[in-house]
């Protein structure tokens, strides 16, 4: 994973932790859908099986809605079935996460703002390092020094908030050297709800003895994707390690949601994401 793509799951895992689980359907949220309508659930479900025979499973579902227009809302519940947050993506790429109990919304920019503002950290970064006689002599140690950096504020995040991204992080990190190595191969396709999709499934295998591991460990990655709708409907990641990790898209109906629920309500309280971390900032100092 590049720099860029840990700061940008750092800045996810610091705005929107109850959404960790339903990073699945994020793939495709990099680009707008137009004219293709829908709302479903999504249930992100983790099941991991224990020496002893018992078993662990976290289990979340969330609402989602898409306009014809692309733009799109993600809602999250407790068990109580009352919404806990709710996530708004408008067609320029802005995002809203809103938070119900205390009406308020963090506004996060578009991709471009976003990574303009990480430039300009990076080079006040660069610029105070130089001042202080501690920037490094080659660019490979700076980046080095960076990915470490990153690395830690995600294992840091992750411990934060509970759901273990900074250990999922540090686990491809792990891998790397094997997953490079994954082989892909074509499922065909298949229908989920009446939805047509293509799966692959993406494996690799980690030889007996390179984590004192008596047999070898075999790690897989299968997808379903529906071309029509571009977007993700059933995942399965399995890992001896860590257990099966399953999304899955349900009660899909492709009809327009209405534009209200696009928009952020007029009784909230807007508060821009960059200006909310620089007031942290100063609290802490």
């Amino acid at each position: 994973m590049k720099t860029k793509q840990l700061a940008l799951a750092v800045l996810m895992a610091a705005c929107l932790p109850a959404f960790a689980l339903a990073a699945p359907l994020m793939i495709h949220e990099g680009k707008v859908v137009k004219n293709a309508p829908y709302s479903a659930q999504a249930v992100s479900e983790k099941v991991q099986s224990l020496s002893d025979g018992n078993q662990i499973t976290v289990r979340n579902v969330s609402t989602f809605y898409r306009d014809s227009a692309g733009r799109t809302r993600r809602d999250m519940t407790g068990d109580d079935g009352e919404a806990r947050n709710i996530m708004i993506r408008d067609a320029d790429g802005v995002t809203y996460v809103l938070r119900p109990r205390d009406k308020t919304a963090i506004r996060i920019g578009a991709r471009g703002e976003m990574a303009a503002a990480a430039r300009e950290k990076a080079r006040a970064r660069i610029a105070q390092l130089r001042k202080e006689g501690k920037l490094p002599a080659s660019a490979a140690a700076r980046e080095a020094i960076i990915v470490k950096r990153v690395e830690r504020i995600a294992g840091e995040a992750g411990h934060r908030h509970g759901h273990g991204l900074g250990m999922r992080i540090a686990g491809a990190f792990a891998d790397r050297e094997w997953s490079s190595k994954a082989v892909t191969r074509e499922l065909g396709s298949r229908e989920f709800g009446g939805i047509k999709a293509e799966g692959k499934m993406r494996s690799y295998e980690i030889p007996a003895g390179e984590l004192g591991n008596r047999n070898p460990i075999v790690v897989t990655h299968e997808t379903w994707y529906s071309p029509e709708l571009q977007l993700t409907l059933y995942t399965k990641h399995s890992d001896p390690r860590t257990g099966e990790n399953t999304y899955r898209v349900e009660n899909l109906k492709r009809e327009e949601p209405a534009a209200s629920l696009f928009a952020v309500p007029s009784d909230y309280t807007v508060t821009d994401a960059g200006m909310r971390m620089e007031k942290r900032k100063e609290e802490k100092q």
